[in-house]
């Protein structure tokens, strides 16, 4: 009865002690990360920029589009829109002063 008792105890103890994992793989339509959000200036022409909001994105001179957002790794994020016809925006944030995205100015300042 001890044997079965300690048997159960340790299954229990090695299912319990399993890491849950965030899936990673998953597109978010929660809050974009915080230290994400703010405005950044194109680093060669200040006078463009772009703003992330908790749910959007606003490139100066357009109009801001909701975005879907998912963690690629190595501070890598990449951002969809639903008319985008599966056009991703890739951003790569180095620090809070500092990130790059793949559009015309590239790299962002803040």
């Amino acid at each position: 009865m001890k044997k079965m008792l300690f048997l159960a105890l340790g299954i229990v103890l090695t299912a319990s002690s399993i890491p849950v994992v965030a899936d990673a793989a998953t597109w978010h339509s929660s809050n974009i990360p915080s230290h994400l959000r703010g405005y950044w200036y194109a680093r060669d022409n200040h006078s463009q920029g772009v703003h992330i909001y908790k749910h959007s994105i606003h490139y100066k001179g357009e109009k801001a589009v909701k975005v879907k957002w998912h963690y690629v790794g190595n501070h890598k994020y990449h951002f969809k829109y639903s008319h985008s016809q599966g056009f991703t925006i890739s951003m790569h944030y180095y620090n809070h002063h500092k990130m790059t995205l793949n559009s015309y100015w590239h790299d962002y300042v803040r």
